[in-house]
């Protein structure tokens, strides 16, 4: 039965795709005449204004132009380029790159707020949604452009409560040229940070596109034993079909194995008067989360290896354009501690995650004066190999962008949710818990006004209703 919902948001879909004339599918569009449009992934905004300029902050989405992106000091992840964007705070613990840095949009953090790259999620991917975000699984070397969305009044993005990060990737250039654009980066730094990468962007007879990326970087951090030693690898296949859209392919690869800072008491004869001091009475909670305080004395790490596959279709079809994508996230993590008697301790070994999902949108399709329409629909699992289906999630939604006036535009629609996961039966003791299967549902309507005095000044008014995911 939750399948079948969800194929009806599919059918609706198919229905509105052949709803539209053969008339409109048969016209042929003056390359030299059609006016250029600037279309961010998922359309925020239907007329963008990017181009060259590194960072571009509008009403709807700040999109930032990661090559030409500068700042005082190294840019080596994406952490470092939205620590200097309006409405974001990064949160972390140390200068090393961590699973549990926090990123917060108008001061809501990562369980209020979605991630996403190529418009595939990228929050709560675990076997039980362990982390929020894990950043050290998303190298700076393939990413093109970054979209920041805040609030919650934007129906194109799931479970977006505080807003939206959306993470998009090089693939390619469509050229006739056969030499390829070749980047190769070394950078040092301070506690022995060391970053070396390489890329290669290029295309074949106007036909495919490719973008591929690798890098190390490693450093032994601030804190004692806090290193880190990343290795990534990014692919990116494009196809430009003799219709006008694009299909591409990718895999991202990320092995990453981050130190826990231990603690470093003088008070105790493990002491390292080399590194600063972390006095045991003094941290409350230290590290990753579960992992708690961790001592000095063994192997005392978290580690973790991502292999990330992705297919993605765009596709212009009558007065809007298609957009269908297929991806797999599959993962393992290792993660070790010390106590502090000295004792090894072992939170999981080799822990396999995989996630797969695929999501079918026709966006800003204009069938009605002044209406710029979308409608789509997602379907996600998490889990892990013996239950790959411990999250299941599907969604479908509806968006009109209505330009009532020349400055005064309204925005609304709504989103239906269906959320499942194991559980357990309330009330019952440890030893008596049954299994079951844990079902929500939820429509959640939102809608934004906006009033453009000028181009660099606007007001708006908006009210939404969201779903966070348990």
């Amino acid at each position: 039965m939750k399948i079948m919902k969800f194929g009806l948001v599919i059918m609706m879909n198919v229905i509105f795709f052949f709803s539209i004339s053969a008339h409109s599918l048969a016209q042929k569009v003056d390359s030299e005449k059609e006016e250029k449009r600037y279309r961010l992934d998922k359309v925020i905004v239907r007329d963008h204004p990017l181009r060259e300029e590194p960072m571009v902050v509008t009403p709807d989405v700040t999109v930032i132009n990661v090559e030409k992106f500068q700042k005082a000091g190294p840019v080596q992840n994406i952490r470092d380029i939205l620590s200097e964007a309006l409405g974001l705070n990064v949160q972390s613990i140390s200068g090393t790159p961590s699973p549990s840095e926090s990123i917060y949009i108008r001061g809501l953090d990562q369980s209020r707020i979605q991630v996403f790259m190529d418009g595939r999620p990228m929050r709560l991917f675990g076997a039980y949604g362990y982390y929020k975000v894990d950043w050290t699984t998303m190298p700076l070397d393939n990413v093109e452009t970054i979209e920041i969305i805040r609030g919650s009044h934007s129906l194109l993005y799931p479970f977006s409560m505080g807003g939206a990060i959306n993470i998009i990737t090089k693939k390619g250039i469509k050229t006739d040229e056969i030499k390829p654009k070749v980047s190769v980066t070394t950078e040092f730094g301070s506690y022995h940070a060391q970053s070396y990468s390489a890329s290669v962007l290029g295309g074949l007879a106007n036909t495919i596109g490719y973008s591929f990326a690798a890098a190390r970087r490693k450093g032994d951090g601030y804190l004692r034993n806090n290193y880190y030693d990343t290795d990534s690898f990014n692919a990116r296949i494009s196809f430009y079909l003799p219709t006008g859209g694009t299909l591409s392919g990718g895999w991202d690869y990320v092995d990453n194995t981050t130190g826990y800072a231990v603690i470093n008491d003088p008070s105790r004869a493990d002491f390292d008067p080399d590194y600063p001091t972390v006095r045991e009475d003094e941290i409350d909670w230290f590290t990753h989360g579960i992992e708690g305080r961790t001592y000095p004395g063994g192997d005392s790490y978290w580690q973790k290896r991502t292999n990330e596959f992705c297919i993605l279709f765009d596709q212009p079809f009558g007065p809007g354009d298609v957009r269908a994508q297929v991806y797999q996230h599959k993962s393992s993590r290792d993660r070790y501690g010390i106590k502090s008697d000295g004792t090894q301790k072992i939170s999981g070994v080799n822990i396999e995650e995989v996630n797969w999902g695929y999501g079918l949108d026709y966006l800003d399709f204009e069938l009605i004066s002044k209406h710029a329409f979308s409608i789509g629909g997602d379907y996600r699992t998490q889990g892990r190999p013996d239950n790959k289906n411990y999250y299941r999630i599907m969604s479908g939604y509806f968006q009109d962008v209505w330009s009532i006036t020349a400055p005064l535009t309204l925005t609304w629609g709504s989103r239906w949710y269906e959320f499942q996961s194991d559980a357990y039966k309330p009330g019952a003791t440890w030893g008596e818990m049954i299994p079951c299967r844990r079902v929500e549902t939820e429509w959640c309507p939102k809608a934004r006004l906006d009033y453009e005095f000028d181009p660099g000044l606007s007001l708006y008014a908006a009210v939404s209703r969201e779903m966070r995911t348990p």
